[in-house]
């Protein structure tokens, strides 16, 4: 009987760390882009006409097009986009391209 609610113990004890350590590493921030600007990979999406889902499309980009972009903001509604001046002059968001987020 001991043996049986010591193993229980253990296992409920290890199941409580796991979901503590999982939580801190699923809270942490978004790390800012550093850097200037540069080429990148495009995994398909628009070139938008600003930095907002809503806006009009300026281009349509394919996976595997090259990008580049001269900076990154983060819109009113907390999304990344990074501005970009080719292929076309405009804004796309971060899940477009092989930039972080």
């Amino acid at each position: 009987m001991r043996t049986r609610q010591l193993l229980g113990g253990i296992a409920l004890g290890g199941a409580m760390l796991v979901g503590t350590a999982a939580a801190p590493a699923q809270a942490a921030a978004p790390v800012p882009t550093t850097a200037a600007g540069g080429w990148t990979m495009s995994i398909g999406g628009p070139i938008r006409s600003c930095a907002s889902a809503n806006c009009g499309t300026v281009s349509q980009t394919m996976y595997g097009d090259d990008i580049y972009w001269t900076s990154s903001l983060i819109n009113s509604a907390g999304n990344r986009w990074y501005r970009v001046t080719y292929p076309a002059s405009g804004y796309i968001y971060c899940g477009n391209i092989t930039e972080p987020c």
